[in-house]
């Protein structure tokens, strides 16, 4: 592996290609995705467009591996358009969707086909044009989660592939038709000249942005959308307090930020870790109490938080230089790249598990595996090993009390909310017991980020208990 990386690096120099500074590549981070997808499709009972999509995930897989094989023998892999392991991994994408889900050839082939083309094309897009932004892994992972993301959205649009629940249905048209409309925001905002980078311009993107969202809504919904999503917000089940804990998070994270920002204090690990923690309240009592909701509100705090990093981007004056003053007190050592990718990636880590986990009810701890992994462990090894921590792991800088800090505050948490009966899941002690001694372990070992890897690897780690026990 060590001769691997070696050859990585060179070919990596040698075409002037600048990763994310790091002790390793982090080759071993692209088979979490699809290993968490191809599980799910062999222990559950999912529908017909997730098995397409693991079917995806496979040839993704091995055009990861196939990526890797090619970049350690030579740079060329970086600058061709199409190359023959993006063509194999295709074919096996096709083969599984052709045999096994009984899909027509031309969708097996089309779909397939595309699929490996866009990741290789955002791959080198990330590796090539986002300077010091991504490793190798990072950008595996963050290639293969826009890729399959892209797929579901087509395929389940185009090709009417509907569930039985009308809830999530009436979610995922809201959730589809905000990401959406940001993405059509940041495309706007990336091709303006630099003499349209006016605040008059951004209010016409956003007044338009708001009509197309009213007019998608209103076609698919129907004339009352606009009430039936008050409705549903704000009136069913007295989701009005939930809101309101939510709001006064949303709150107290945006004071600290205004206060810590004017004083011009460079933020410490902790001081960082405490919106981890106001971020992770959110979650976890999204997902106890009202995971659907919470659902509706991680995919429109998604396209918040990239339309934010695209205006600090966008080079439209105040907003971009108040945004980068924010981003420069909070930033930490591994935000050295073009985009922030840190905060997108712990909203991602804890927000990820309610797009993947195919049934709700009995899998409390697997929506939680980002709350637990980044929310509790990684915050309390920090500040535990900052204060109390001596023995240092080899090759790291994280000390073995944090890690061992890290594994009990996430069983503790764990047996709290069992305390209080706020979580039913069967033998949920004894598999936090060993999702935390992994999760804790890699956090201690890897020099990938943690907020990406952690509640990929953490869940993982839940779905191997239910094989075991």
């Amino acid at each position: 592996m060590k001769t691997l990386e070696r050859h990585i690096s060179f070919n990596l120099q040698e075409a002037n290609v600048k990763i994310r500074p790091a002790n390793s590549n982090g080759l071993w981070c692209h088979i979490l995705l699809p290993v968490i997808l191809i599980i799910y499709s062999w222990l559950d009972n999912v529908s017909t467009l997730y098995k397409i999509i693991s079917c995806i995930s496979v040839g993704l897989l091995l055009n990861s591996i196939l990526f890797i094989l090619f970049l350690s023998a030579a740079s060329m892999v970086l600058k061709e358009p199409l190359y023959s392991g993006c063509i194999a991994s295709g074919f096996l994408s096709s083969i599984l969707l052709y045999v096994f889900l009984q899909r027509d050839l031309w969708f097996s082939l089309t779909v397939s086909i595309l699929s490996m083309w866009l990741y290789i094309y955002l791959l080198r897009v990330f590796l090539v044009k986002f300077d010091k932004t991504f490793t190798i892994g990072e950008a595996m992972i963050s290639a293969q989660a826009v890729v399959l993301f892209c797929a579901m959205s087509v395929i389940k649009f185009f090709f009417e592939m509907h569930t039985d629940d009308e809830e999530m249905e009436f979610i995922g048209v809201i959730v589809y038709t905000i990401l959406s409309t940001v993405g059509l925001i940041v495309t706007a905002l990336y091709v303006l000249t630099d003499s349209q980078r006016t605040l008059q311009t951004l209010t016409y993107i956003v007044v338009t942005a708001a009509v197309f969202v009213l007019l998608m809504l209103h076609n698919i919904l129907g004339a009352d959308c606009v009430a039936t999503i008050l409705n549903y917000v704000f009136v069913e089940r007295d989701r009005y307090r939930l809101l309101t804990l939510w709001l006064s998070m949303v709150l107290l994270a945006v004071c600290a930020l205004l206060v810590r920002t004017k004083l011009a204090v460079k933020a410490s690990t902790v001081t960082r870790k405490t919106f981890h923690v106001l971020a992770s309240l959110v979650f976890l009592s999204g997902v106890i109490y009202d995971v659907n909701l919470m659902t509706l509100a991680a995919g429109i705090g998604l396209g918040v938080i990239v339309f934010v990093e695209a205006l600090r981007k966008s080079g439209i004056e105040p907003i971009s230089s108040a945004l980068e003053s924010v981003f420069l007190v909070y930033c930490d050592e591994k935000d050295s790249g073009v985009l922030a990718m840190t905060p997108l990636y712990l909203y991602l880590g804890l927000a990820f598990p309610l797009l993947v986990v195919p049934s709700r009810e009995g899998r409390e701890l697997e929506l939680l595996s980002g709350v637990l992994s980044i929310g509790v462990g990684d915050t309390a090894a920090s500040w535990f090993g900052s204060k109390f921590g001596f023995n240092k792991w080899s090759d790291s800088n994280r000390t073995m009390e944090g890690t061992i800090f890290n594994i009990l505050s996430q069983i503790g948490t764990v047996y709290a909310l069992q305390l209080f009966e706020l979580l039913d899941s069967e033998e949920a002690l004894l598999r936090t017991v060993f999702a935390a001694t992994v999760s804790g372990l890699v956090e201690a070992k890897t020099n990938q980020v943690d907020n990406l890897v952690l509640p990929l690897v953490t869940m993982i780690s839940i779905q191997s208990t239910w094989i075991m026990l």
